[in-house]
């Protein structure tokens, strides 16, 4: 992830900016960083987790989004463009034109060595202020490994690993189990 070469901007600058970009940027606290594309085993393993979620939520009230929507997290600090992104929430999906959701229930992000410390650190923490959040998955390709940060009825994250292609991995915000490879690509 890059630091956009741009001055600090108020989250309504950001917006009109960003609408005229050809390359994505989050937003965090009036700075703005430029999302770097990523690499094949990247895309794979996105296309491969939102094509298995979509199959899995069709037919509920849940959509699943990938790359092009953002989460605004603290309307004004923090807006950004996760790999995968779930929400069942009907105030979410009542404006067909909308390119931000609000009350995602699921977040997941596919590591690279680019943006792996901004996906555990800034992002995570920022996530963790939106209540209707009860699954980040932190989903590592090239280690064929899932971590999954679930609420638990207290409302701490609680961390889950599984680790190897044929290893049973699951999303419990949406009542998907399945093997990692479904997700791998």
């Amino acid at each position: 992830m890059g630091r956009a070469a741009s001055a600090r901007q108020s989250l309504e600058e950001y917006l009109r900016w960003e609408s005229t970009q050809t390359v994505r940027h989050d937003f965090w606290r009036g700075e703005v960083y430029a999302m770097t594309g990523g690499s094949l085993r990247h895309n794979r393993a996105t296309l491969a987790t939102a094509m298995t979620l979509q199959r899995h939520l069709q037919d509920t009230p849940c959509q699943v989004f990938v790359s092009d929507v953002r989460v605004a997290v603290d309307a004004a600090q923090h807006w950004f463009y996760p790999d995968v992104v779930v929400t069942c929430d009907p105030q979410d999906l009542d404006d067909p034109d909308a390119t931000a959701l609000r009350a995602p229930v699921l977040v997941l992000e596919v590591l690279s060595p680019s943006t792996a410390a901004y996906d555990r650190g800034e992002k995570f923490l920022s996530l963790q202020r939106l209540p209707s959040v009860r699954e980040y998955a932190l989903l590592d390709p090239a280690r064929l490994r899932l971590e999954v940060f679930r609420r638990n009825a207290e409302g701490r994250f609680e961390h889950h690993v599984v680790e190897g292609v044929q290893a049973e991995a699951e999303l419990t915000s949406i009542g998907w189990r399945g093997p990692l490879s479904a997700l791998l690509g």
